[in-house]
């Protein structure tokens, strides 16, 4: 099922929790076995040396949720999990551009932010900014 809606959108959104510092592992085992060769790349032409991207015309909005400010992981890690789904995962299949969106404090958030949040994310629903 996760594989006919990929091939039919045009934007693909993916909202998920940051777990120690990357992806859970269910959701990186799902990615794993969807995004396969023939379907989301082609390794039998490969361009410039790498496989040829299947899903192109594709744009994502990820969304991630966490407890680690952003100065933090940027200044720590330079945005591994972000670089790791815009570029090596992605980009090598065709979807971009990809746009982020960092809620913080996922955990226990403060009065009022899981309200400023639902906000921001209608606002993204309905203008894609």
């Amino acid at each position: 099922m996760v594989w006919q809606n990929m091939e039919w959108t045009d934007h693909f959104v993916l909202i998920t929790p940051m777990w120690w510092g990357g992806l859970p592992a269910k959701l990186e085992g799902l990615l794993d076995r969807i995004l396969l060769p023939g379907k989301a790349f082609d390794t039998r032409n490969p361009k410039w040396g790498l496989p040829a991207p299947m899903l192109t015309g594709r744009s994502a909005r990820i969304v991630i949720t966490s407890d680690t400010p952003g100065w933090f992981l940027w200044l720590a890690y330079r945005n591994a999990l972000i670089r790791q789904l815009r570029g090596q995962i992605l980009n090598y299949v065709g979807i971009k551009p990809s746009r982020f969106t960092h809620f913080v404090g996922a955990s226990h958030p403060k009065p009022g932010i899981v309200d400023a949040w639902l906000k921001q994310m209608r606002k993204l629903g309905t203008t894609g900014t």
